[in-house]
């Protein structure tokens, strides 16, 4: 995985339920020039196992300790990994429609 940016919210709000965000990320788009902003939402990702850790360091210490930089480095890598494999999902997904819709019209 390359070219992820991940940065503290910063008072930004989660668009489906409007918490406030722990983290955001901007992730490329598989087989794409573009990429993709998501947030770690407290509330909406709290049922995710891949984020659950992270969410409960963020609910107990409002920045990222020095000494706790290792672990939460591994953390913020589980989420990434996931939104990666769900974005590939989505976008699989999306080709094979397209495919299909291309296929009806010929």
């Amino acid at each position: 995985m390359t070219d992820v940016k991940v940065r503290a919210a910063g008072g930004t709000r989660c668009g489906n339920c409007a918490d406030a965000l722990c983290l955001t990320a901007q992730v490329p788009l598989p087989r794409s020039t573009r990429t993709r902003t998501v947030g770690l939402c407290p509330r909406c990702d709290a049922g995710r196992p891949e984020t659950q850790g992270l969410l409960a360091y963020f609910a107990e210490h409002p920045q990222v300790r020095p000494e706790d930089l290792h672990r939460v480095s591994e953390l913020v890598g589980r989420w990434l990994e996931a939104l990666t494999e769900r974005a590939e999902r989505d976008s699989s997904l999306a080709a094979d429609v397209e495919a299909w819709w291309a296929g009806r019209a010929g």
